[in-house]
């Protein structure tokens, strides 16, 4: 009897089984895709035979984020003076993507912002910091300039192929003009190469051609697509193109440059405009006509990501630290935690008090100053609430 009831719930058992081991795999099937990013240390390099900046010391620092078919990597690159230390000077750019591959958006620099005419690039960098990982990937990139206090969030979805960026300003001065230059070298490099190609620049309704520059109207020109009809996948040639999104309601006009090697586009901002929002994409081993096929489709989404995400950082939006703050200083209100915590008990205390002043009421609404602080000590911050609530424990 004892085996054939065996027998019988063996089927049972193997049944169940199977169902969890499916559920498990479906589980893991709709997990949403991850976003990563990863930063470097700083590099520097003494620059010695290099036109106009001889001994001076070139500083990059790189990053990648990884969040679905393409890897992008950015990398800021500027060469400083030791005798004019409040000074930077880029070379080609300072916002450069050399990945997922060199040509289209420069790796060199790809992206400018000019208030009032004074570029960004020319005032050091503040921070580069990883805001972010998970279901979306974050960086910021901050400078404090004569003109405005600047931030650049890239931002990657989980899955997308997009790279958003968000651009926020904080004038210290009336904005009268406000533009972004974005610099590719669609699919090749020509000139350097020696050899002849055939720009293109694609939009929802022109074809701007090689040396025939045009002035668009951003409404029907608010995304842009950068090719080069010699240098195509399909032809075994080149890397593949490149591609923009601008929203129109940000901006007023549109220039586009495509010369025989590189290919400018400005983009004339409204100058009340707070934040601009932008979106840019690689398109490796992709021929020229499946790339033109798919982006519109891929633009409107975009858009919509640019228009309705709050890229807000998640550490800034879900953690109350005026609470948090509040039940650390409660706790080391108590003889018997700070007994436990022993010196780390003053240390706390100390950086506490150091950061009060930037606990906004909604921190979500906080400056760029504010934010780029806080970003910096979150880690910290948890991790002495975590000791102190450990310590709670143990006092008892």
């Amino acid at each position: 009897m004892l085996y054939l009831k065996g027998a019988s719930t063996m089927p049972k058992l193997w049944s169940a089984l199977f169902l969890v081991l499916v559920a498990g795999a479906v589980f893991a099937a709709e997990a949403p895709p991850e976003a990563h990013v990863s930063l470097q240390a700083w590099r520097e390099q003494k620059l010695t035979d290099y036109p106009g900046h001889t001994g001076q010391i070139l500083k990059s620092r790189a990053a990648t984020l990884s969040f679905g078919p393409i890897e992008y990597s950015l990398q800021y690159n500027a060469a400083t003076d030791p005798a004019k230390p409040d000074v930077v000077f880029p070379l080609e750019g300072y916002v450069g993507m050399p990945g997922p591959v060199s040509t289209g958006w420069y790796h060199g620099g790809f992206l400018f912002l000019a208030i009032n005419g004074q570029d960004i690039g020319s005032t050091p960098l503040s921070s580069m910091t990883v805001v972010e990982q998970g279901q979306r990937g974050m960086l910021d990139l901050v400078w404090y300039g004569a003109q405005a206090a600047v931030r650049e969030r890239f931002v990657g979805l989980g899955g997308d192929d997009a790279l958003l960026v968000e651009i926020t300003l904080e004038p210290k001065a009336e904005v009268k003009t406000l533009s972004v230059r974005g610099l590719c070298y669609p699919s090749y490099f020509t000139s350097w190469n020696k050899r002849k190609g055939a720009r293109r620049v694609k939009t929802p309704s022109a074809l701007v051609e090689e040396g025939k520059p045009q002035t668009l109207a951003p409404a029907g020109n608010w995304w842009l697509c950068y090719y080069d009809e010699v240098f195509d996948v399909a032809r075994g040639e080149g890397d593949g193109p490149c591609a923009m999104v601008v929203l129109p309601e940000e901006t007023t006009e549109i220039k586009v440059d495509p010369g025989d090697y590189a290919v400018s586009t400005n983009i004339t901002c409204r100058p009340d405009v707070r934040k601009i929002h932008l979106a840019f994409w690689k398109f490796p081993n992709q021929k020229n006509a499946d790339v033109l096929t798919a982006f519109p489709q891929k633009a409107q989404k975009a858009a919509a990501a640019l228009r309705t995400a709050d890229f807000t950082p998640t550490a800034i939006k879900k953690t109350d630290f005026a609470a948090v703050q509040k039940e650390v200083s409660e706790a080391l209100a108590s003889p018997q935690c700070r007994a436990v915590l022993g010196d780390r008990a003053k240390e706390i205390e100390a950086w506490l008090k150091e950061q009060a002043p930037l606990l906004p009421k909604a921190p979500a609404q906080a400056d760029i100053a504010t934010t780029e602080k806080l970003l910096q000590a979150v880690d910290q911050y948890n991790q002495f609430y975590w000791e102190v609530k450990l310590a709670r424990l143990l006092e008892f």
